[in-house]
């Protein structure tokens, strides 16, 4: 059962992302989080995970100081959410895209412990999800005004998927993850086979 610490969270959540919305389609962003969180719980993953997994955006996208977001949640949530972002929204500025993925990649596969890799699972079968459907509505043309090449977003799935097989085998997530993969690269950067 989830407790009213689940309900804080989730309004937690809502108000932190109330004014962010998807990439290419301007749904509104807390349906990624609620998406992440259902896989997280259907994983078998608890209440703290659930919890991380509502909040696991919140320090990278939105001005959430790290001290508040521990005093509110606990450090069991707060060492979940740290490990689900690559960079919070202050040190980003001071980062590429690269070092920051390098950097996190390192960390997954040498710190982040299981409910965090269950969230971040979740939280990359959620996204590739999401851009896999924009595909086949926008097609390869999507990423005309993307930050990020399709190769490049490529790499970072597969590099994250090799870490996720090492931490949490065939976890069925991990299963979903990969075949998302494979037919991430098959529309997005070899579309003729």
């Amino acid at each position: 059962m989830l407790s009213p610490r689940f309900e804080e969270a989730l309004a937690f959540a809502a108000r932190h992302h109330h004014r962010q919305v998807r990439h290419n389609t301007g749904t509104p962003y807390v349906s990624h989080l609620l998406a992440t969180c259902a896989i997280v719980l259907e994983e078998g993953g608890g209440e703290t995970a659930a919890i991380g997994a509502l909040l696991h955006d919140v320090l990278e996208d939105q001005p959430t100081g790290r001290g508040a977001l521990r005093a509110a949640f606990g450090d069991e949530v707060y060492r979940i959410v740290h490990d689900c972002t690559d960079a919070d929204l202050g040190e980003r500025q001071g980062l590429t895209w690269w070092e920051r993925k390098r950097a996190h990649l390192g960390r997954m596969d040498s710190e982040a412990g299981a409910e965090s890799l269950l969230v971040i699972a979740a939280d990359k079968v959620c996204s590739l999800q999401s851009l896999v459907d924009d595909l086949h509505r926008f097609g390869p043309e999507l990423f005309a005004s993307s930050a990020r090449t399709a190769e490049e977003l490529l790499w970072n799935y597969r590099e994250v998927l090799a870490v996720l097989q090492r931490r949490l085998g065939e976890r069925p997530v991990v299963v979903r993850l990969r075949k998302l993969v494979a037919e991430y690269a098959a529309l997005a950067v070899d579309p003729a086979r």
